[in-house]
């Protein structure tokens, strides 16, 4: 029998059961004990080992309600394989039949059956079988006790009243051996450790251990998290962890554990979970609204099953591994998003700075974005209102219903103003928008612009408004509920409309809320949105620096957070022309994608998409994101962030000959243009597929012009590579080197070497040979190695600027800054700053500070 760690002498002893058994022996085995003790695996060993020394093996699970596994249906089962001809068996299943004569019949077939093939029985968590069968089981333990039947079955302890407990607490009585399962001495902690991780255990793996108790589940399913998460190191054979903090990963074995668990069993370890400290049932049931007497026995049985523990009248976890995983949790259906947040003790440094569940502060953070939104410009109700409509357009309806929630509801971030209302509410009903408008003031009268509403009218509607908005619950489906924070989606939609300007306030006005609330926040999520905002401008080095920033936080945070900004790097890489570093950042984002949200897998698709075609291959390339014979369609989601996507995709479908796949992209992408009207880069991503569709010239150069307006240079060069091939080939040469060398440019300055690369083969086909230096021809160190974006960050740092000061003025964070820094620190062999400012006067002319721009040392 395979060995289990400190499991040796249970092992022997349900060894000795299945030797009786083979000799003719019956008997009943009861492995029981707390959750996560190994009793599955166990038993596992014992049905495997019967299995190899000739005996038949019947193994299943009971599951309540929703899996009714019970040893009728079990058994029902073997007989119609081990006895085939035997008469009556259809009369098994029959409904109507008297549940006494079924377990007699049963009972005479199975000891025919033994009596040829001696039997092993497996239930696992037997104490979850109904009543009926909890009977059933109990009579045919003792009619089969001289038939060499072996049952193994293990429960974890519930309450006594349960009749499933009874029946096994007789079965003990009478009839079975009882072996309890406890936690693993310190001896079998270090070799399951060892088992693990591969490697001989070091004393922070055995902290580890320790904060695990013993229980080879939660050590099993820490580790192997710690080691997802890249924080486990082997070297010379010895394992070490890095983090003190419960990784991710952990969340969702305990969201399966908790799974197995009755509702409201969930709801209070949930609940509980998250207060940071022992807690009562009063004080749950408070807030749940629950009666206090159905948790006090829900607090019963995860006493029973080793999950609390209690404390005089209050309840702590066993494992406080458990309660951290919780506490980074999101309320469950049953939940209640009031609970209060753990707060960071004074004095605690940065590697134990545990951020609060998501959801706390996004509330407080969203709305800071929307009335910083609200102040940045005359234009604030058409942005918002064409943020919203685009998350409608792509089935993001409950985002949208959030974010106009905290938008009107009273409170001093909230957009009050009532002409911004009534702009709004207009904006939206004009968009067809009516679910969203339905609470918002009617429109005004056609021959009455919005300005001219009487102001004491305007604040009376206003006030109606928000009144109507106080206390409004939006139904958000559970799933989509703090996917990510709502913030994260008013930036995306910003940006997909075209509104950079209006992302880049609302990510301002984040991160100082954020600064503000003095908890820990998602920063590196915020880093990775920074960086898609600056790769749809074409400003890729700044993009690569902020995603890089994110990654360097990836300790403090959960580490699906780094998803966004894996997929700009993984995205950048691609266009830069270096696939190796794509590839590696693509493998470990699709290792965090499955706890990340669906959108992240939208994607990730479509950076592999963009992979793909970087490496020559077409129809995988379609068939990542379209595939009509399977039926598989793209998420609407991908063409509105993606305003190149769908020309891609009519590309690489022409290539490949897949022709219902280029027709179904290019009508997706008019789709959603139709659905956000006034959004260029939309228009243009509809006119530049139907342009590479038809071969249209026409619908092409519309796509160039409206990306060009739109602020996204590289679709825009896009556009103009594929209207040149078209000029090029209606014979128009001069008209197509023109357009080239225009991409060519946009190319350059962006830094997209791979792009830059393939405008110039194509001019040099054309015979166009005295072109541009390629950017990869750039130095690799020196002052002409620098790029633009690190030389504006360079001429802020020699005007006298500290990085927070340079920051601000470039619209920056922090972060970049110094990373720019580090860069040409690097890039000019130099060590201060000192050094930096001869380099610069060496090479550069000073510009001038802008008036009233704050300098080191200035107290504004």
């Amino acid at each position: 029998m395979d060995s289990l760690a400190g499991r040796e002498h249970i092992l022997s002893v349900l060894g000795s059961h299945v030797d009786a058994t083979t000799r003719g022996s019956g008997s009943c085995v009861i492995v029981e004990g707390p959750f996560g003790v190994g009793k599955t695996q166990l038993l596992q060993a014992a049905a495997v080992e019967a299995a190899e020394r000739g005996l038949t093996a019947v193994v299943g699970r009971t599951g309540g309600v929703d899996q009714p596994t019970t040893p009728v249906h079990l058994l029902t089962n073997f007989l119609r394989r081990a006895l085939p001809g035997a008469a009556g068996l259809d009369d098994l299943t029959h409904p109507d039949r008297n549940p006494f004569w079924l377990v007699d019949r049963i009972g005479e077939l199975v000891e025919d059956a033994a009596r040829r093939h001696p039997l092993v029985i497996v239930l696992d968590d037997a104490h979850r079988i109904d009543d009926v069968s909890a009977l059933a089981l109990r009579e045919l333990v003792r009619s089969l006790a001289d038939s060499p039947v072996l049952w193994l079955l293990a429960r974890r302890p519930v309450p006594s009243s349960v009749l499933a407990q009874h029946a096994l607490d007789w079965l003990v009585d009478h009839a079975a051996v009882r072996l309890h399962v406890g936690t693993l001495d310190d001896e079998a902690v270090a070799e399951l450790c060892t088992g693990v991780l591969g490697a001989k255990p070091d004393s922070s793996v055995l902290r580890w251990a320790a904060r695990c108790q013993g229980n080879p589940w939660l050590l099993k399913n820490v580790f192997r998290a710690l080691m997802k998460a890249g924080q486990v190191v082997v070297l010379d054979g010895t394992a070490s962890v890095l983090t003190e903090r419960v990784p991710v990963g952990v969340r969702t074995a305990v969201d399966r554990l908790l799974s197995g668990m009755t509702p409201v069993v969930r709801r209070l370890l949930e609940h509980g979970g998250r207060s940071g400290r022992p807690f009562t049932v009063a004080h749950v049931a408070d807030q749940l609204g629950e009666p206090a007497a159905a948790l006090t026995e829900a607090a019963g049985e995860a006493v029973q099953a080793g999950l609390l523990r209690r404390e005089g009248v209050e309840l702590a976890f066993t494992h406080e591994v458990i309660a951290e995983a919780l506490r980074h949790a999101a309320p469950s259906d049953g939940g209640s998003a009031g609970a209060t947040p753990p707060v960071r003790p004074s004095g605690t440094g940065a590697a134990d700075f545990r951020p609060a569940p998501p959801g706390y502060g996004d509330d407080a953070m969203t709305a800071r974005a929307v009335s910083a939104l609200a102040s940045h410009g005359d234009g604030t109700p058409g942005a918002l209102a064409r943020a919203l409509r685009l998350l409608v357009a792509v089935g993001r309806d409950a985002e949208a219903s959030r974010l106009l929630d905290l938008a009107v509801r009273p409170g001093p971030d909230a957009v009050t103003e009532p002409r911004l209302l009534l702009e709004l509410g207009q904006v939206l009903r004009d968009a067809g928008c009516q679910d969203l408008s339905a609470g918002l003031p009617p429109r005004a009268p056609a021959d009455t612009a919005p300005r001219e509403v009487p102001a004491g009218r305007m604040r009376d509607e206003a006030c109606a408004v928000t009144a109507a908005w106080r206390g409004r619950s939006v139904a958000t489906p559970h799933s989509a509920a703090y996917e990510r924070p709502l913030w994260t989606w008013l930036a995306r939609a910003l940006v997909a409309v075209d509104q950079f300007d209006e992302a880049a306030a609302v990510l301002t006005a984040v991160r100082e809320e954020a600064d503000g609330l003095g908890e820990a926040w998602p920063e590196s999520l915020w880093h990775g949105h920074r960086a898609e905002l600056l790769a749809a401008t074409g400003r890729l080095e700044e993009a690569r620096a902020e995603a890089e920033a994110a990654l360097r936080l990836e300790e403090r945070s959960p580490s699906e957070h780094v998803v966004p900004a894996r997929l700009v790097l993984a995205g950048i890489s691609t266009q830069c022309d270096d696939l190796a570093t794509a590839s590696e950042q693509l493998r470990m984002a699709e290792r965090l994608v499955p706890r990340a949200p669906a959108a992240d897998r939208t994607r990730l698709d479509w950076v592999l998409a963009q992979f793909h075609a970087a490496s020559g291959r077409p129809a995988m390339t379609v068939r990542t994101l379209i595939d009509v014979e399977a039926g598989n369609s793209p998420d609407p989601l991908l063409f509105s962030e993606a305003p190149t996507a769908a020309a891609t995709l009519v590309r690489q479908a022409g290539q490949a000959g897949l022709g219902a796949e280029a027709e179904q992209a290019a009508a997706f992408a008019r789709h959603v243009a139709e659905r956000n009207p006034g959004v260029r880069s939309l228009r243009g991503g509809a006119e530049h597929a139907e342009g590479v569709l038809r071969d249209d010239a026409t619908a092409l150069h519309r796509a160039a012009e409206l990306h060009r307006l739109a602020g996204r240079p590289l679709a825009a060069g896009n556009a103009l590579e594929d209207a040149a091939r078209v000029d090029h080939g209606m014979g128009d040469r001069s008209r197509a080197v023109q357009l080239l060398e225009s991409a060519l440019d946009l190319y350059l300055d962006c830094g997209a070497t791979r792009d830059t690369a393939r405008a110039q083969k194509k001019l040099r086909r054309l015979g166009v040979h005295h072109v541009r230096r390629l950017v990869a021809g750039r130095p690799k160190s020196g002052w002409e190695s620098l790029t633009g974006a690190e030389l504006r960050v360079v001429r802020a740092i020699v005007d006298g600027r500290t990085n927070r000061e340079a920051a601000s003025v470039l619209f920056l964070s922090p972060h970049t800054v110094d990373s720019h820094l580090r860069r040409v620190f690097s890039k000019l062999d130099i060590n201060s700053r000192v050094e930096l400012t001869r380099h610069f006067f060496a090479h550069e002319t000073p510009s001038p500070v802008p008036a009233g721009a704050p300098r080191s040392g200035s107290t504004g």
